[in-house]
Parts: structure tokens; sequence; C-alpha cells
């Protein structure tokens, strides 16, 4: 079986804006890196595990090297550099064939020849024969002939592909299908979700700022603990439609909703000093609507701790008096900055995991259906009572139940609700969304 640890690594570096994160895009397969014409976009390292001629090959997009570093954020993109560089088996340097060398390039050349990795120089943008002929000058970065492509056209991608396999010859892995329990990590800007997976890597794998919004993409990183599997993605921070300002924003939203979609389990951070917000339920009722399972981690729990000194209980209560129907979800209590609690959130996104493929035998649901006959329940005269006949569950991932009824106009949303309760009271669903398809037998 396939282990992540032993993926060989192919670092995709350089300056800003000329193209690695659309490179990125072409190699994994898929819309991954956030792109948009506005230098810097990429913040934290980006990897995905692509599939090349039958192997598995990890690629890594990096934040663009800037000489210029005056704030922390640039400088934090290149301390991330420096270690995707270094962890690297191989290192693609990307160049802009427009532009041509620039100083920027000479300090990315300086870097990757120091880190002593196997490295190849490609010219983007490309799109012409002139400017395949004008790459040529960039032989004198010392890595060799660059390789023109265009990402914009798609030139030349499936040749760096082929390159790539030549040379991580004998360090490749045969790809083979893996189970690994994907897990979200989202929540509104600023709750501390790139410090809450650094607590569990245990390294400085995801840049970690106070300025909200510093991360623009959805980032995996693949690991294993307790000989389990996981993915965990990173995400920006979710804003409310109107908060949404910038392109990239925009982008940025689209990326984490695509990653609630992509995950078998969510966790929403909230933060422990502000509760639960109107953007927070927002999440919520995505996570609910993409029938995921989801854990609720109140985060920054040691400053609550020392500055209002709430309790567990408390706090939880309070929670389910501002939203209802948190109640329907495990909520755990953590702190990422001392890791309290932190490691304990895989054990549980394994438990939800497994319940996502819970199938309930139909006789045992109906069994529960004689003894809470859900057409007893008290409603206007005016509204028919329905009949209910039989229930059975008709997929898992997400939970899907099918009831049968003689009217299913009669059913209202008092009885789906008894029935939810009746569900989540005898089976091991806490976390998971449920869904109730209504139908009209018939046999009646």
């Amino acid at each position: 079986m396939e282990k992540f640890n032993s993926i060989p690594s192919v670092c995709i570096v350089g300056r800003p804006n000329v193209g690695k994160s659309s490179l990125f895009n072409w190699l994994v397969g898929e819309r991954r890196a956030v792109v948009v014409e506005q230098s810097g976009t990429t913040r934290d390292r980006l990897e995905s595990v692509a599939h090349i001629d039958r192997y598995s090959v990890k690629i890594v997009d990096t934040g663009g090297y800037m000489i210029k570093t005056s704030d922390e954020i640039s400088a934090q993109v290149k301390e991330q550099l420096y270690l995707a560089i270094e962890e690297s088996t191989f290192v693609v340097m990307v160049t802009d064939a427009i532009n041509g060398i620039v100083p920027s390039d000479q300090e990315v050349a300086a870097i990757v020849r120091k880190a002593g990795k196997p490295v190849m120089v490609v010219a983007n943008k490309a799109d012409n024969k002139n400017l395949e002929n004008s790459a040529m000058e960039f032989y004198q970065l010392g890595f060799g002939d660059p390789l023109p492509v265009s990402c914009m056209h798609r030139k030349n991608i499936e040749r760096l592909k082929e390159m790539i396999i030549a040379a991580l010859k004998g360090k490749l892995v045969p790809y083979e299908e893996e189970k690994a329990i994907k897990i979200a990590v989202v929540g509104r800007p600023n709750v501390g979700k790139s410090s809450f997976i650094n607590s569990i890597l245990s390294k400085e794998r995801v840049i970690v700022s106070d300025i909200p919004g510093t991360t623009r993409d959805s980032i995996d990183t693949f690991f294993v603990y307790d000989n389990d599997n996981y993915i965990l993605i990173d995400t920006a921070g979710m804003r409310h439609k109107r908060k949404i300002k910038t392109v990239v924003d925009t982008f940025s939203m689209m990326r984490s909703e695509e990653a609630i979609k992509r995950a078998d389990v969510v966790f929403l951070l909230l933060d422990s000093a502000e509760g639960i917000t109107r953007d927070d339920m927002a999440i919520l009722d995505m996570i609910e609507a993409n029938g995921k399972a989801g854990l609720i981690v109140v985060n920054k729990w040691d400053l609550a701790d020392e500055v209002r000194d709430v309790a567990i209980d408390e706090y939880r209560n309070a929670l389910e008096y501002a939203c209802a129907r948190i109640r329907f979800f495990p909520i755990h209590f953590a702190s990422a900055k001392t890791g309290k609690g932190v490691m304990k959130t895989l054990s549980m996104a394994k438990v939800l995991d497994t319940n996502l493929d819970i199938k309930v035998p139909t006789p045992f649901l109906n069994k529960l259906f004689e003894k809470n006959d859900p057409s007893v329940i008290s409603i206007s005269r005016r509204c028919k009572r329905p009949n209910f006949l039989y229930i059975t569950q008709i997929c898992s991932r997400p939970v899907e139940f099918s009831i049968f009824v003689n009217d299913s106009r009669a059913v209202q949303d008092v009885h789906r609700k008894f029935i939810e309760n009746l569900l989540r009271d005898n089976l091991p669903l806490k976390g998971i969304p449920i869904r109730l398809k209504v139908k009209k037998s018939r046999k009646d």
C-alpha cells in the first residue's frame, strides 16, 4: 500500500506572478490553487498528490519569492519556500518567458543551487515561436536547457510530466488507491485554523499570523497518525457575502466551499471568546447541506479558562441556546496554542468517518416506527393525519432514509423533526447530517 510519506515531492518555485499556481493546477489535474492576475496570491505551501503515468507524485506549490521582505507575511512565505525546497526530491523553477531573467530569478536560482537539489527550469508564457526562442536565455541560470511551456495554451505540459517522471526514476511509488480520512478545517477568519493544523502536525507547516485572511488557498496536508492516513485541508476564513471585497476573497471562498464538498469530516472552529455567530451558522448550514460529518471545535479554550472561568457544561448550554441544532453535533474544547485537546479530534474524526458508512437494517428501523409511531403527533385538526407505513435506509455518505406514507402531502415539519430525533436517539448519528425523503407508498 502506498504511504504518503514515501511519495517523491516536486517543489514548484519562482518569483511572483510567473504562473506557478497555473502549472500546479495542470500537473495536479484540477483547479486547486487560486489563480488571478495579482502578485502574491499564493502564500502558503499548497500540495497535492498527482497521478502521473501510473505513479504518485506529490506536487508542492509555493509562494512567490520577493527580494524585499519588509512585512511578516513575506518573511514567512520565504521561510516556507526554504522548507519546501529542503523537503523536496526535485525542484521545478518557473520563470517568465516574456520578461526574461530578472534579479528575483537570480536569487531563486541561488537558493535552489545552495540546497543541492536536482532542478529544471520551466519558462512559462512561451505562447509563440519567438517567445520559445527567447526562453533559451534562462540557460544562463546554470540548470541546463529550459523547457518553454504555456499554461494558457497547455503547451509542453505533457512533456514536462515526462521529464519529471524521468528525473524521479528509482524513487517513484506506483499509484495504488488508499483510504485516507479527509478533514476540512473551516471557520471564520482568525479563529485559529492554521494554528490548529500546526498543532496537529507539530511543525510550522502552514503560515500562522494574527492578520485575518492569511490563508488564501485550501491546503491539503497528508500525514499518518497512529497507523491511520489523514488529509488535513486548511481553508481560507469564510465570510458573509457582504464582507467579500476582492476577487481573491471570492476565489478563496469558492475553494473553502469546495474543501467542504471534498472532505469526509469537517471541523468547524469557533473562537471561545466569541461563541457562535451568524457566519458560523451559515457554515454549519453548508456542512449539513453537503451531508458531511461535523465536529464543533471550540478553539482558544485556554483564553476562556483564564479570562472568564467558564465551565464546559455552561458554555455548551450557551451554544445550544444560541443555535438549537448545534446539539446534533459533538462539541470539543481545545487550545491550538497549548495543544490541549487537539490530537483527540483525530480519534473523533475517525469515529465520525466510520459512522458515515452506517447501514441500518430495515427491520430494526421499522421496529422503531412501531414503538414510536410519528402519526400520533398532535397537529392542527385542519391537517390530515398521515399514516406512516415503513422506513428504510437508501444510502450512506450522505446518510439518507426513505419514509413511505399513504399521503406524502400530509407530512409536516414536526413529523420530520420527530423522526430525525428518533433516529439520532437510537443510532450513532451524532455529527452526521440526516436526509429524509418522504414517498407515497404504491401499496396503499
